[in-house]
């Protein structure tokens, strides 16, 4: 066996032809491997051999060094390894570089995948199309219409705002205290907000906005709301509110926007609402206007925003938000069809099916406290007046299959006024589950018979239409009407029923649906089916119905003292059934003036079983609020809304453009 270690003057002189070539670092390096790969193969130098050559062996490690310039070989040295090494050997280097590359290879896509992510950066503009057009982009007007409220929302700030889960939280506002006797709320607000011009917001505005909204003379929606309510200035950070009567959901009220003073005090009041600045308005929200677009009619097409740099609050990520206007949801469908925009504020269920590119977006199921119900108006038919008869047509009624006609089960079934998702609700209400018996047995109680209509008795009642006599006139001309069938009848009288709503089709399919289910009780029902814009003035303020389906938003509060309170019964409230129940005035009255949420419950809890019981209507659903979204556009987390503008609430979260980012 050759001794590797053992170095003679022969081998000094090799290993100088050596380095004239290759420099003596790969000899050491080469060493270095032998003894390894010797070692491996089981060569092994006997430890008395290796303890006598020690001194030489360390005499030839300082030559080599003292040859060598560096340690390390270079990738020209590397070459003439082989020379040293067997195939098998090779091989086996071969391996652990292959093993080596991998490992590296592992590691750093590993590393990669958790420490370099995807992470929003700045830039972008999202197009979201409405059906409407903007006219005032005002907190005193916007409340009337959603376009402008949607807008509104985006340019100015607020007191309070809600965040992604429908609740409550400061915006302007830094603290607030309420007084022992809840008629006090001193509120300061933060430093340092700018307006979009950069003048500062103060108390001022504050002061300026409400006792604008409060001043007759702008007309504001929001007037009704402050009665009793004042406010004043303490000092440079600090204003009060000071009210009449304590009013446990007060707080709700302060989401309004702040206008500032020192443009609007130009204006007079009476000619507010004609202001330019109703279309270009300077707020301090998170968002600013920049330019908006007219046909050459005059008609705003599109409404451009741009992101203020200058936010009190986070900043958000999208550059711009731009608005398009449509006159129908068949030219915003069209539009979406087409990729001109990338989100719609809200679709109708019947227009879903026409969305050609699904794929491409999130249809978001938000939470809102609307509900859609069947008021009785029993001065228009004495029928009515009698419970029984109510809680028969609410018996009668399958509201599951109702909401899977129209909304897919994207609704929520409802059985009370206090929808279930609120603090209030009463878990064990009673519910009018569907019960055809159960309606025909109390309609039998009540006196309606059934009453069968046959061919020879409308051919009498044509002769009989003829009649000088009022009371026959009309009887035949009731029979005419119903025509061949079995029918409810009392006292000569038959049971009719009008049925109204608003000319929408979601409406129009739910009153067809319940005229059917009303038929199967021997009821004849007749729709009337007026336009939306004229529901308000023409039936619900005249109180000219018979039984009226109505959707309506129920507030961030429960409180529903102003469509159960007697003194709402007038044309000015929202009682529109004239309901009149003493117990339920005292407990609605005591339950808005306790901030105590338990006592509070419980007064509510006892409302509802007597409300419930009594029937005045039948509440049946709530449905989901649809928005639209492109799925390129991220960051949407809202879960519920009060109102349609909250879906913005989390707007400084939402991106497009993402990058890169170390996280170590």
């Amino acid at each position: 066996m050759i001794n590797f270690f053992t170095v003679d003057s022969l081998i000094i002189n090799k290993i100088k032809k050596i380095l004239n070539k290759t420099k003596i670092v790969l000899v050491k390096f080469c060493c270095s491997l032998g003894k390894y790969f010797l070692n491996f193969n089981g060569f092994k130098v006997k430890n008395n051999w290796v303890k006598n050559d020690q001194n030489q062996i360390n005499l030839d490690k300082k030559l080599v060094y003292f040859l060598s310039k560096t340690r390390w070989p270079s990738f020209k040295q590397l070459k003439h390894v082989g020379r040293y090494l067997t195939k098998w050997e090779l091989r086996i280097v071969n391996g652990c570089f292959f093993v080596i590359l991998i490992g590296l290879i592992f590691i750093s896509v590993n590393f990669y995948n958790k420490h370099l992510q995807n992470l929003p950066i700045n830039g972008g503009n999202y197009i979201e199309g409405m059906v409407g057009a903007p006219k005032h982009i005002n907190p005193l007007y916007a409340s009337v219409s959603d376009v402008d409220n949607n807008i509104a929302y985006l340019i100015f700030s607020s007191l309070f705002k809600r965040d992604k889960n429908g609740e409550l939280i400061n915006d302007l506002v830094e603290s607030y205290q309420v007084s022992q006797d809840n008629k006090n709320y001193s509120i300061k607000i933060k430093t340092k907000v700018n307006w979009h011009n950069d003048s500062s917001l103060t108390v001022d505005d504050i002061v300026f906005t409400f006792n604008a909204i409060k001043d007759a003379q702008y007309m504001s929606s929001l007037r009704t709301s402050f009665v009793g309510v004042e406010l004043k200035a303490i000092n440079d950070n600090t204003v009060e509110f000071i009210l009449n009567e304590p009013y446990a959901g007060f707080l709700d009220l302060l989401t309004f926007g702040i206008l500032p003073q020192e443009l609007w005090q130009q204006i007079a009041p009476s000619a507010a609402n004609l202001a330019e600045l109703n279309l270009k308005p300077i707020g301090s929200g998170p968002y600013k206007f920049k330019s908006l677009v007219k046909d050459k009619s005059g008609n705003i097409w599109a409404y451009t925003l741009i992101k203020n740099d200058n936010y009190y609050g986070q900043i958000p990520y999208i550059e711009e938000i731009t608005f398009k206007f449509f006159n129908s949801f068949s030219e915003l469908l069209s539009a979406l069809n087409d990729n001109l925009i990338h989100g719609v504020n809200y679709l109708p269920y019947q227009f879903q099916g026409e969305v050609v590119v699904q794929s491409f977006l999130n249809f978001f199921q938000l939470r809102l406290p609307q509900s859609t119900t069947i008021f009785f108006n029993p001065k228009a038919n004495v029928a009515l007046s009698d419970k029984k008869v109510r809680q028969a047509l609410a018996f009668a009624l399958d509201k599951n299959k109702i909401v899977n006609q129209i909304y897919k089960q994207n609704a929520l079934i409802i059985d009370g006024p206090i929808l279930p998702d609120s603090f209030a609700y009463d878990t064990n209400i009673k519910k009018y589950n569907y019960n055809i018996a159960t309606a025909t047995k109390l309609l039998d109680e009540a006196g309606w018979q059934i009453v069968k209509i046959n061919q020879e008795d409308i051919n009498n009642a044509e002769t009989e239409i003829k009649s000088t006599d009022e009371k026959i006139r009309k009887k035949a001309e009731q029979k005419i009407f119903l025509g061949v069938g079995e029918w409810r009848a009392k006292n000569n009288e038959y049971l009719i029923i009008e049925l109204v709503t608003a000319d929408m089709p979601e409406y129009a399919k739910a009153v067809e649906e319940i005229a059917k289910f009303w038929q199967v009780i021997k009821i004849k029902t007749t729709i009337n089916l007026v336009q939306a814009n004229k529901i308000q003035s023409q039936i619900i303020k005249q109180r000219d119905f018979v039984a009226l389906l109505y959707g309506g938003l129920a507030g961030a509060d429960p409180d529903p003292y102003a469509f159960w309170h007697s003194l709402q019964i007038d044309q000015a409230g929202l009682n529109i059934t004239s309901y009149a129940n003493k117990e339920v005035d005292q407990l609605l009255e005591d339950a808005r003036l306790i901030s105590d949420k338990n006592v509070r419950r419980d007064k509510y809890i006892k409302f509802q079983e007597i409300l419930v019981e009594e029937a005045p209507a039948i509440f049946l659903y709530s449905p989901n609020y649809i928005y639209i979204q492109a799925k390129k556009i991220k960051g949407f987390d809202v879960k519920k809304i009060i109102m349609p503008h909250d879906r913005f609430s989390n707007i400084e979260s939402w991106y497009i453009k993402t990058g890169k980012k170390l996280i170590l």
